[in-house]
C-alpha cells in the first residue's frame, strides 16, 4: 500500500506548492501593475486579488498584511531587475566592468512602459510620507542594492581598476541616486529627455570618477 500511494502523495504534495507559488506571483504582478499605475497608498489588499483573477481575500491569506504584500513586492521588483542584470554579468568582469553593466541594464531596458521603475519610484515616494514600518522595508530593500554596488567597487579597488581613494559605500550611494534621478525625471517628461544620450554620458561619467590611472 505505501509503494502505491506515496508517489501520488508526493505528486499531489509538489502540485500544491507549485499552484501557491503561481499565485503568488500572479498577486504580485498584480500589485506591482497597480502600484506603478495608483501608487501604494491607496491600494488595498482586496484590489490586489482581484486585478489577479483571484478572490479579494487571497493576497491577505498569502501575505497576512499590506506590510508583509510590500516585503515580498520589494524582493519582487528587485529579482526582476536582477533577472537583467544577471543575463549581462556572464560578459563583465566583477568590479569596475559590473558596473557599467549594471548601469546600462539601468538605463538600457526594453520595457517601453518602465512598470518596474515607476513602482519602485511610487513605493520610495510614498515611503518617506508614510509610517515607519513601510519606511523600514524599503530601507532595507535600498541598503541591499547600495551592498550590491558598493561591493562591486570594492572588488574594483582589490583589483586595480577602481581607485583607492573611493569610498564604496559613498560611490555606491551616488552611482543609486544617480540612476534614480534620472528615471524619475524621464517618466516626469520622456519627450525632453533622450534616454540612450543619457546611458552614454552615465556610463562615461561612471569610468571617469572611478577608474584607477592606467
Amino acid at each position: 500500500m505505501t509503494d502505491s500511494t506515496t508517489p501520488t502523495s508526493h505528486a499531489n504534495r509538489r502540485t500544491q506548492t507549485e499552484r501557491r507559488a503561481d499565485a503568488e506571483r500572479r498577486l504580485l504582478e498584480a500589485a506591482r501593475q497597480l502600484v506603478a499605475r495608483k501608487g501604494w497608498v491607496g491600494m488595498t489588499l482586496a484590489e490586489v486579488g482581484e486585478e489577479a483573477g483571484y478572490s479579494r481575500g487571497l493576497a491577505a491569506h498569502h501575505f497576512g498584511s499590506k506590510a508583509g504584500l510590500l516585503r515580498a513586492l520589494a524582493a519582487y521588483v528587485n529579482r526582476n531587475f536582477m533577472c537583467l542584470v544577471d543575463l549581462e554579468l556572464p560578459r563583465r568582469t566583477p568590479g569596475l566592468d559590473a558596473l557599467l553593466g549594471f548601469v546600462g541594464v539601468y538605463l538600457g531596458r526594453g520595457d517601453t512602459d518602465w512598470t518596474n521603475t515607476r513602482a519602485l519610484l511610487a513605493l520610495m515616494a510614498e515611503a518617506v510620507t508614510e509610517d515607519a514600518e513601510t519606511r523600514e522595508i524599503l530601507g532595507d530593500y535600498n541598503r541591499q542594492v547600495q551592498g550590491y554596488l558598493a561591493e562591486h567597487i570594492r572588488t574594483g579597488i582589490a583589483s586595480g581598476d577602481i581607485r583607492r581613494s573611493v569610498d564604496a559605500a559613498t560611490g555606491a550611494t551616488l552611482i543609486l541616486a544617480t540612476l534614480r534621478g534620472v528615471m524619475l525625471q524621464y517618466l516626469l517628461d520622456p519627450v525632453s529627455i533622450e534616454l540612450p544620450a543619457v546611458q552614454r554620458q552615465m556610463l562615461d561619467f561612471v569610468e571617469t570618477a572611478l577608474a584607477a590611472p592606467r
